[in-house]
């Protein structure tokens, strides 16, 4: 085994991983670090001027290349300024990799921050390496934990003498484990005779059945099952597709509706039913079964009574239970199939009729509506672009009008933090350099993480971010709403410390990093900059200004 100081064994280990990008902000911790950087120009460092940045490249990165990405941060300050993000991420399962350098373990005495523990509340594995031999099996570790499910960001520290220290070290990758687990036929079976005395089971789907287009539509389409999203951030059914109705969200009547009306639920790679508000009772109607398929053994029965839960790969399970309902659903079951099939279907389409003209009845509203912006923001995009929807309070409009089919051409955020857009726009667009790249994002969460237009420019990187500026926090009004409805209260006449009394000018700031920018107040505005930032081989920044009304 060579002889190495452990700030090269640390390089070569990311080398042997496949990093290519390291999404950063480095401080005087990861100085041994930085100063070999350039001996390894195959790991090319993306500077970040906050480290919310860089955990949103890392994350829209890693999401459209099916990599585990690296973040790199500095000692406690900067590792801090993180932990809003990786929440997220560890109750969603996004895999990472966040390094930070600390003092030197020597200074004990004087004092220094426990990085590993600080992080371990905001990480699925946290640990630092003291002891510049430790390098190649903790990183080797924290690539597999990052990309084995349950999936999660790992943090790994580094303090400062294992930097410089050497060591005899073995330069090995992680291993790729096999993540195709079955379910056992006996369950199996279980599950297909529920479905086949069923009347009207319902689908509802999250990220990890990712992968499983192909064999989600199948078996919906044999045994005549509507399908709806639920912390649903990818395409992971066609949104096309007749048998599609919608994401849920548990906080609306309409989504209550439709669970407690279903006689059996197939939760399949999601978390059920997750929400910020509490609301008393079951979300589940007493005569509904819910079976449970996942491959995170702390989301099957979180929050309601599982009458099956199968722990295995959610795309696996999937293709077992589409080949198993097609010898099955014959003769009488095939017909009632074909009747859910129908009522799905016109259901569906009255659904995005109804969309088409409310979105054509506001078109010439001024400012625009958030329908208005979304159709022609759909209706602007050429085939090949791929869209990161960061809209909080526009988000599902956003996703109705573009309704996304293809796997690859939308992502959206994760979790209840605000800020990921800019920087995860960036990391699919990195991610994707052949395809165009669209961010849209509020602009309350554009405003969080705003230094990253400066990185967009710095390092060219030529993706679109459409901002919607209606000059408020619009989703702590719809949230305030809610609040009032479940506690039986009128909606307020007021909202307070909701509104920017001093707008936003992105414009402006976009032009102060370094970044076109441009203000549209017109649907065909917007669509003729999404055009034209589609063809442009640098960033472009849309300010658009739409109508904030709740």
């Amino acid at each position: 085994m060579p002889e190495l100081a452990g700030k090269h064994a640390l390089l070569q280990m990311f080398q042997a991983e496949g990093v290519k990008y390291i999404f950063g902000n480095p401080g005087t911790s990861e100085t041994p670090m930085m100063t070999i950087l350039p001996e390894y120009p195959d790991l090319e460092y993306l500077l970040v001027l906050q480290e919310g940045v860089a955990v949103g490249m890392a994350e829209g990165y890693g999401r459209s290349t099916g990599t585990v990405p690296l973040v790199s941060l500095h000692i406690d300050n900067g590792l801090a300024n993180a932990f809003s993000m990786m929440i997220d991420q560890l109750r969603s399962g996004t895999p990472m990799v966040i390094t930070a350098g600390n003092k030197d373990i020597r200074k004990l005495g004087p004092g220094r921050s426990d990085l590993a523990e600080l992080a371990r509340p905001f990480s699925k594995w946290s640990a630092e390496i003291t002891h510049a031999g430790q390098v190649p099996s903790v990183v080797r570790r924290a690539f597999q934990e990052a990309r084995t499910s349950p999936t999660g960001p790992v943090f790994v520290g580094m303090s400062a003498n294992a930097f410089d220290d050497i060591a005899d070290v073995n330069i090995a990758p992680s291993t790729e484990m096999a993540a195709n687990s079955s379910a056992d036929p006996a369950a199996i079976d279980e599950v297909v005779g529920l479905l086949s005395r069923a009347e009207k089971p319902i689908m509802i789907i999250g990220d990890r059945l990712a992968g499983a287009n192909v064999d989600a539509v199948r078996l919906a389409e044999t045994a005549g099952i509507p399908v709806y999203g639920h912390g649903s951030a990818e395409v992971n059914f066609p949104a096309s597709h007749p048998l599609w109705q919608g994401n849920l969200s548990v906080r609306a009547p309409q989504a209550i509706e439709a669970i407690r009306s279903a006689d059996l639920i197939l939760a399949i790679g999601c978390t059920v039913f997750d929400d910020f508000f509490y609301q008393p009772g079951s979300v589940i109607g007493p005569g509904t079964s819910l079976v449970h398929i996942d491959s995170d053994p702390g989301s099957i029965g979180k929050s309601e009574p599982t009458d099956i839960g199968i722990l295995a790969a959610p795309p696996a399970v999937v293709s077992q239970l589409a080949d198993a309902v097609s010898e099955i659903f014959t003769g009488t079951r095939a017909e009632e199939a074909a009747l859910r099939v129908r009522e799905a279907k016109a259901a569906s389409t009255a659904r995005k009729e109804a969309f088409a003209r409310s979105a054509a009845a506001q078109r010439n509203g001024a400012p625009m509506s958030p329908a208005t912006m979304a159709r022609a923001l759909a209706d602007a995009l050429p085939s090949n672009a791929t869209v990161f929807n960061d809209g909080i309070s526009a988000g599902g409009t956003i996703f109705e009008a573009l309704s996304p089919s293809e796997r690859g051409s939308y992502y959206a955020i994760r979790g209840g933090a605000i800020g990921w857009g800019m920087g995860a726009t960036m990391g699919v667009q990195l991610g994707m350099p052949d395809r165009p790249v669209v961010g849209v994002m509020g602009d309350g969460t554009a405003i969080m993480t705003v230094q990253a237009l400066w990185t967009a420019a710095n390092s060219n990187i030529p993706a679109v971010f459409v901002i919607c500026n209606n000059q408020s926090y619009r989703v702590l009004k719809l949230n305030s709403n809610v609040y009032h409805r479940l506690q039986g209260l009128p909606f307020p006449d007021k909202y307070v410390m909701t509104d920017f009394d001093i707008p936003l000018d992105f414009k402006a700031q976009a032009e102060a990093y370094g970044v076109e920018g441009v203000r549209v107040e017109t649907p065909e505005d917007l669509a003729a900059q999404v055009r034209r930032g589609c063809e442009m081989d640098k960033p472009l920044v849309i300010d658009a200004i739409i109508d904030g009304a709740v």
